[in-house]
């Protein structure tokens, strides 16, 4: 049964990580490790390719240089780009920080300097986030609930199920793929009911970011691409490692892995190039 949920808390306040000002307002650091990446999204104004890490959010600008964007930040679970400079994330404040162990749905229109608590604060760990059609899907790994918004405030309960990555159609809001306990299964009513898909490769991370083209990769770094929204799948190439995190923009596939690596593919994830690497 579909129900409405109410903001428990909204805090108006922009709450503020960066605190000191080192290049522009934001830290510049060379051979940073992340911890691990929860999330890669580019930026749909410049183009530019952003981490969310255990230690806040970072730009990548070079192949050993990323620049946190919050100097203090917090551990951001899920992570998604709205539009230029426009970011939603979820997680848990940084060791420093005050208030609530869950962070909700918070969000950045600076390229994520400062953050503003949108709903669900102490409620919510979003473990999974995307915008599209005008809504935000999120899975809160603290009750098991795949929910949407359409203003950010209010939330809407579509079902309780036990999901890792998952990601939604670029064409149609109510198509959705999502990683259960028994493989990949997919919801033609956005996120209310799930039916397995059979035949689909083991897939552990996922990106759905234009037309009818699916990417997943296996845990073993097994690369496959779905031409038809994730009914049938083809293996492509292989990943240097374990894969993390994955996105794609334009003609290019981006995919976090272990040792705290980004990678990228210009050829459908046939042959991957270094993009960061700490050292």
């Amino acid at each position: 049964m579909v129900a409405g949920l109410a903001v428990a808390a909204l805090v108006s306040a922009v709450v503020v990580f960066a605190v000191r000002s080192r290049d522009g307002g934001q830290e510049r650091a060379a051979g940073v490790e992340f911890g691990h990446v929860h999330g890669l999204a580019v930026d749909h104004g410049s183009g530019v390719l952003y981490a969310a890490t255990h230690v806040g959010l970072f730009r990548i600008d070079g192949e050993h240089t990323a620049v946190r964007v919050s100097t203090e930040g917090p551990d951001l679970m899920g992570f998604t780009a709205v539009g230029p400079g426009h970011f939603l994330a979820s997680g848990h404040p940084d060791r420093h920080g005050d208030g609530p162990a869950n962070l909700g749905l918070i969000e950045s229109t600076d390229g994520g300097i400062t953050w503003q608590t949108m709903s669900l604060s102490g409620a919510a760990d979003f473990h999974g986030l995307r915008a599209a059609h005008g809504a935000v899907y999120g899975y809160n790994s603290t009750d098991g609930t795949f929910m949407v918004s359409t203003d950010r405030h209010t939330w809407e309960r579509r079902s309780t199920v036990a999901l890792g990555a998952f990601a939604v159609s670029p064409t149609d809001p109510q198509t959705v793929l999502a990683l259960g306990e028994a493989g990949l299964q997919g919801s033609t009513d956005g996120g209310r009911t799930w039916t397995p898909i059979s035949g689909a490769p083991a897939v552990g991370v996922l990106a759905w970011e234009q037309g009818a083209e699916v990417w997943g990769v296996e845990r073993d770094g097994t690369v496959w691409q779905s031409a038809d929204g994730g009914v049938t799948w083809q293996r492509r190439g292989r990943l240097p490692a374990q894969p993390n995190a994955l996105t794609t923009h334009e003609s290019t596939i981006f995919a976090a892995v272990t040792g705290d690596e980004i990678v990228a593919s210009t050829d459908g994830g046939i042959t991957w190039t270094r993009r960061y690497a700490p050292v």
